[in-house]
């Protein structure tokens, strides 16, 4: 289980502040967020600071897989370490990474992975990537869809809608799973999240 450090809640309450200071923020759907157990958040990715948005909101604790750059200098390495982030490394396969967050989620804790691999990808036309359905299958962990709009300007209003947990205990079962499988799952993910995204 991950652990409550106080570096962790000091910096979590700070954002509270800050953000609901900067932003209005319009959140829905917090009641399908497992109050134990492993899931992975999937929202789109919208802006540099969305995850932070998303975990003031949690009760829980949640680590979040960010892209190696993020964390390519010392202070970097030691800030998103302090907050629950790990880094990947978005050009390749990266067997480390999966390893992690399959390490996570088998220790019973929250993921936050953004599926389309970098900012506003769906809205320049381009899929979600299959690794967050790899991992869902891999650990046995529910996909929780997270739909997000916003400009992130400051006052601007951000819009948050927590989906239900997606059910992928049928894939679970299988003995092998093939590509279309992955491309399955994406794609329900995908369609769940822009609902979210798109609706009241």
């Amino acid at each position: 289980m991950i652990k409550q450090t106080r570096t962790r809640w000091f910096f979590k309450g700070l954002f509270n502040v800050l953000f609901h200071i900067i932003y209005r923020f319009d959140v829905k759907g917090l009641e399908n967020i497992p109050e134990e157990g492993k899931a992975i958040l999937c929202p789109n990715h919208i802006h540099l600071v969305d995850s932070i948005a998303l975990v003031i909101h949690l009760k829980r604790m949640i680590y979040i897989m960010v892209k190696k750059e993020l964390m390519s200098n010392k202070i970097g390495i030691w800030f998103w370490n302090k907050i629950g982030c790990f880094p990947v490394d978005r050009g390749k396969a990266d067997v480390h990474a999966l390893e992690v967050a399959n390490n996570h989620l088998n220790d019973g804790d929250l993921l936050l992975i953004f599926p389309e691999g970098t900012r506003n990808a769906l809205e320049k036309g381009k899929k979600m990537k299959k690794g967050a359905a790899m991992i869902a299958v891999q650990s046995k962990s529910p996909i929780i869809p997270v739909g997000m709009q916003g400009t992130f300007k400051p006052f601007s209003k951000i819009k948050i809608r927590f989906g239900k947990p997606i059910d992928l205990s049928e894939y679970f079962t299988k003995e092998e799973l093939n590509p279309r499988d992955y491309i399955q799952i994406t794609n329900k993910m995908q369609d769940e999240i822009i609902k979210l995204r798109d609706g009241e």
